[in-house]
């Protein structure tokens, strides 16, 4: 995240959605109390579902706990923003730019990840089982207890610090819900 510039609250994060037509005018989404899952009696908060996302830019933004289902984020920048606890599984996300994001504690299972930058990135604790990974930047992520099998990591092109760090798993797991 660039020094020079502050992340915005999650009101005015959702504020600058609303303004930038992502999110519908009128009441703020709740900030939900967990993870969000397709599935949810509680509202979802900040959500992408079946629905293409594309040269856009969220870059330092607060949004914690977002749902992305079944979605389509084509060459857009979440650059410095908060995205810890997000569900982002049966996606496509090409030409993403998770530079300086967080995404701990994140559900990121069943995605396909192409051209992707993880640039200095939280992936820790984050669930990436099922998920592809083709021509994506880890540089300097955080593995911390991040879920991978040893097949993913041989696509990944990790660090022996990231290797070490991760939380290798012997099975793919469950396919994650809503697939």
């Amino acid at each position: 995240m660039d020094p020079r510039r502050t992340r915005r609250s999650y009101e005015q994060s959702c504020l600058e959605l609303q303004q930038s037509g992502w999110l519908r005018a009128g009441s703020l989404p709740p900030l939900p109390s967990k993870r969000p899952a397709y599935d949810d009696e509680e509202p979802l908060g900040v959500e992408f579902f079946r629905t293409q996302v594309s040269d856009a830019k969220f870059e330092n933004l607060t949004l914690p706990r977002t749902f992305f289902g079944r979605s389509e984020i084509k060459n857009v920048s979440f650059a410095g923003t908060d995205l810890s606890e997000s569900t982002l599984c049966w996606n496509d996300f090409v030409l993403v730019d998770f530079s300086g994001c967080d995404l701990s504690r994140g559900d990121l299972r069943a995605a396909l990840f192409n051209s992707v930058k993880f640039c200095e990135s939280s992936l820790a604790q984050c669930d990436l089982r099922r998920s592809d990974f083709t021509a994506c930047d880890f540089s300097g992520a955080n593995f911390q207890g991040a879920k991978l099998t040893r097949s993913q990591g041989k696509q990944m092109r990790l660090s022996s610090e990231q290797m070490q760090h991760a939380d290798w798993q012997t099975s793919d797991g469950e396919d994650p819900d809503g697939g």
